[in-house]
């Protein structure tokens, strides 16, 4: 029986650059649709898992587009809010595959606890939060805290990343950005950080002592993305660098998200998932690194994800 995942946050629009110029000097976009923690809610349903997602998008047709395609990818859009006007993530990509961005943002912040059916989250169920607009100044944010408070009362499984912006971040926010997922992260049973939010957030250069400070706040499974070097998995005490596949890079926007869904997608297949040993948790991340590594093969974050067939 497989539990239900609930994935908190923003559902945008990607305007990718296309012709590897960059925001600056690009002159080609295409409209795709992104937001980490709707990126995370996709991978887990071409997965063919069982994905909720829990955001606001504007009542225009950029929001309605939005909509439709979650609905397309069997996503559930009971708790989905259609108000204000949609966020839009401007990505440029560089002639490495490597991404920039800039945001307009809408209505996403503006999300309520209320709109929450809370009936429909049980005690075997996951819960995930991604923070790239989460921990800004909004409703999203009361609304992030709780229900990580409602999760933890009720012993939900917590899922967290970061997803760190620096377009999003300014400086003057950095600070508080950090205190936020520290409290987070004290309350996650997995986490997945990239190599530079590990650095942000525990001031650790070194992977290994950064990591057993992660496990110090209270992460019971810590998985940092190294790229190309495949995922760095830590776990009572156990730690390995499970490799990825050889690809050619085309845009790595989602390869995160991708894979984190992948994780999510074989716990919630899990009864006990507090019990997972550390070998299993080594076939779960090389099962998620591959689908992260096929996401960078295209460009668009969703559209890129591979299903549970192609990746048979």
């Amino acid at each position: 029986m497989k539990s239900n995942i609930f994935c908190i946050g923003e559902l945008l629009i990607d305007m990718v650059c296309v012709d590897n110029k960059g925001l600056k000097d690009g002159e080609k976009f295409e409209k795709k649709a992104g937001g980490a923690p709707a990126n995370v809610a996709a991978s887990i349903s071409k997965l063919e898992g069982n994905a909720y997602f829990l955001g606001q998008v504007g009542n225009d047709f950029f929001g309605k587009h939005l909509i439709e395609l979650l609905k397309t990818l069997k996503i559930n859009t009971e708790m989905t809010v259609e108000d204000g006007s949609t966020t839009i993530a401007l990505v440029g990509i560089d002639e490495n595959g490597e991404r920039n961005f800039d945001f307009l943002r809408g209505s996403d912040g503006a999300y309520s606890f209320d709109n929450i059916d809370l009936s429909k989250i049980t005690g075997s169920d996951i819960i995930h939060f991604g923070s790239a607009t989460g921990f800004l100044d909004g409703e999203l944010k009361n609304t992030y805290y709780k229900l990580l408070d409602y999760a933890k009362t009720n012993n939900i499984y917590v899922s967290f990343d970061p997803n760190y912006r620096d377009a999003l971040i300014t400086p003057d926010k950095l600070a508080c950005f950090v205190e936020d997922c520290i409290k987070f992260l004290k309350e996650s049973d997995f986490t997945k950080l990239s190599d530079e939010e590990l650095l942000l957030i525990t001031k650790e250069k070194d992977i290994d002592t950064g990591v057993k400070k992660l496990h110090e706040f209270g992460v019971k499974v810590v998985t940092i993305t190294l790229g190309s070097k495949g995922t760095y998995l830590s776990v009572d005490g156990k730690h390995d660098i499970i490799l990825s596949i050889k690809i050619r890079q085309i845009d790595s926007t989602g390869a995160g998200d991708a894979f984190v869904g992948a994780v999510l997608k074989q716990i919630s297949e899990i009864e006990d998932k507090q019990n997972v040993s550390f070998e299993e948790w080594k076939r779960i991340v090389s099962f998620a690194n591959k689908v992260g590594a096929i996401t960078c093969t295209n460009y668009g974050a969703i559209a890129s994800m591979p299903t549970l067939n192609e990746l048979k």
